[in-house]
């Protein structure tokens, strides 16, 4: 069975339901989304991903970080964003307006600094991570 995005959607807000994370889960996934966007990064095969994005996005609404920890994961993912993004892969146009999509990843995650989020500041490490020139730039493929 195929996944989609879709699927990826859904499965969050089941796993929201259960962990009782709804709302959170969904800021969660919606913060992934919209920063994935503009920062690109590397790519699961989809079924694979829609897995991965409902697991991550379930756990980050469902840990809560103090607010040290918040300022260094918000930190270190402006410091990965600075650095890397946007990153294109197989299929990606991030790099297509490269100026600006680094600026709107890193207006992105500096806003948590404003908004102090547990939840957004788990996603945009997890998504720094996806960025980190670490992986094979086929996507879902890893040399």
């Amino acid at each position: 069975m195929k996944l989609n995005l879709y699927s990826g959607i859904a499965l969050t807000m089941l796993f929201g339901l259960i962990f009782n994370v709804f709302i959170q889960a969904l800021i969660a996934l919606v913060a992934l989304i919209v920063l994935r966007r503009f920062s690109g990064g590397f790519h699961l095969p989809i079924s694979l991903c829609s897995l991965v994005t409902a697991i991550l996005s379930t756990l980050a609404a469902g840990i809560t970080l103090n607010h040290l920890f918040i300022h260094m994961f918000t930190a270190l993912s402006l410091v990965a964003m600075m650095l890397f993004a946007p990153i294109s892969f197989e299929g990606d146009d991030a790099d297509a307006f490269h100026p600006l999509a680094k600026t709107i990843s890193i207006v992105l995650i500096a806003s948590n600094f404003v908004f102090q989020s547990s939840t957004l500041a788990m996603m945009f490490i997890f998504q720094s991570t996806f960025i980190l020139p670490i992986y094979s730039t086929k996507g879902g493929e890893i040399e």
